[in-house]
């Protein structure tokens, strides 16, 4: 009986440490795009929120220009019809030409939150691949991850924005 019972738990514990596993993968959502650039002319227009409007068709950030971390800053997404949705974001890390975060939250955490990661990733002097990853928690992200995902396929025109910018 106590053999049974061990095997029962470790049964359990590996079935809820692969669910858990399997549960947060499927808490995020990643693109990337290769570029032609500099690792820092990537950083430099991607930080650049004025500079939005000449080149970026889906997202506009405004008012922490300098990402100061632990500010709130200001975030448009514009959908492929034009109609935007506003929110505020907090910057959560910025490590100068590698990676900044910045979170929204609806009523806390526990209801949900998504982090959003842009990060640079220098291939050699003249190229490197830009990646954007969500991450995600909360009640309401479960029933509303499929509309959510499908709404992120919006950043892939982001990344073949930010290319033509710097690729001409």
């Amino acid at each position: 009986m106590i053999f049974s019972k061990s095997f029962a738990s470790i049964l359990l514990f590996t079935f809820t440490l692969i669910m858990h596993t399997k549960i947060k993968a499927q808490n995020k959502y990643t693109i990337e795009v290769n570029l032609n650039a500099s690792s820092s002319q990537v950083w430099d227009t991607i930080t650049d929120f004025t500079s939005y409007q000449k080149w970026n068709t889906v997202l506009i950030m405004k008012n922490n220009e300098d990402l100061e971390v632990g500010k709130k800053f200001n975030v448009t997404i514009i959908n492929e019809n034009g109609k935007s949705s506003k929110f505020k974001a907090l910057t959560m890390n910025k490590i100068p030409y590698k990676e900044f975060s910045a979170r929204q939250k609806i009523l806390g955490k526990w209801f949900f939150s998504a982090t959003h990661y842009f990060k640079v990733i220098a291939l050699t002097d003249s190229q490197c691949t830009f990646i954007q990853t969500w991450e995600f928690t909360g009640l309401l992200f479960k029933p509303m991850r499929k509309t959510i995902f499908n709404q992120l396929k919006r950043f892939d025109q982001m990344n073949r924005d930010l290319k033509v910018h710097l690729e001409g």
